[in-house]
């Protein structure tokens, strides 16, 4: 998260354009704050609970679904 935070300020990105994807129980604070915030299907369920969407899991393409979905 706080690279992220980094990032944003750097670059002058808005929070709401930041996409987060993870699958860790440390990726929780970076879904948490992103404005889109992806859980891998094969995530712990405590990632999956703070995704706005979850997707399917890293062996079946879910980073490439997640990205389909957000940019729709």
């Amino acid at each position: 998260k706080n690279a992220i935070r980094f990032l944003i300020k750097r670059y002058g990105i808005d929070q709401n354009e930041i996409i987060g994807i993870g699958d860790k129980v440390n990726d929780k604070g970076m879904i948490e704050f992103a404005g889109m915030g992806v859980g891998i299907g094969n995530a712990a369920e405590q990632i999956k609970a703070v995704a706005d969407y979850v997707t399917d899991t890293n062996n079946n393409d879910g980073v490439a679904k997640a990205l389909e979905y957000c940019f729709r």
